[in-house]
């Protein structure tokens, strides 16, 4: 069974079409699991909790400001990347492999596509054998990229510390990802959801996904 993977920043809708399409998927008797690749994987997600309690990175919820906490104390720093790296194929592998194998429907919210995108604002520019092989997981995936211009995501995200100049940036990299990543899915769907609502976002990704599953 296949893997799709929604991919793209906070506040472009993601959470919501995976709840939907999980529905209609359930509905049409499709065996469907859901998981979701947070931004900080296994063992690093304890070190991140070690490094908040001793007040090195703030204990805040917001991506943006724990990614340059991460920046200023790893300075790009190879050990970082690899830990980051093995983690996220540790996940996949866990989490992900396992229901495949197992025939379901796996619906990703968050993949290993916004995870490049964390490493790229953590670390600056990153190895290409790393990109190459996190864009493999990809591979023959249905995927659906969620995106917003950056004051529709602004007045999403209210209780974040955002600014437009970050989210300008945050999407020219999920736009290059996103590029990336058309040549190792099976189909791409890039969806705008700043001037669509949410009944009209659902419909044009289920008719997408039914096409291609």
């Amino acid at each position: 069974m296949p893997l799709i993977i929604l991919f793209g920043p906070d506040g472009s809708g993601k959470t919501t079409l995976a709840r939907a399409l999980i529905r209609e998927l359930q509905k049409s008797g499709y065996n469907v699991s859901y998981v979701k690749m947070k931004s900080h994987h296994l063992m690093l997600y304890v070190l991140l909790k070690v490094l908040q309690k001793l007040n090195y990175v703030p204990k805040h919820h917001s991506p943006r400001v724990i990614d340059y906490s991460l920046r200023n104390i790893f300075k790009g720093g190879k050990i970082y990347l690899l830990l980051e790296f093995l983690n996220i194929m540790l996940w996949n592998l866990l989490f992900v492999k396992p229901r495949l194998w197992r025939g379901d429907v796996v619906v990703a919210d968050r993949f290993s596509t916004d995870s490049i995108v964390s490493l790229h604002i953590i670390s600056g520019d990153i190895p290409n054998v790393y990109e190459k092989a996190l864009l493999n997981l990809c591979r023959g995936s249905i995927a659906i990229y969620v995106r917003a211009e950056p004051s529709i995501l602004l007045s999403r995200k209210t209780d974040e510390e955002l600014s437009e100049v970050y989210l300008q940036y945050l999407l020219a990299l999920y736009d290059k990802i996103a590029r990336k990543v058309a040549f190792v899915a099976k189909s791409l769907l890039i969806v705008d959801t700043t001037k669509l609502s949410r009944s009209q976002v659902i419909r044009i990704v289920l008719e997408f996904t039914r096409k291609h599953l």
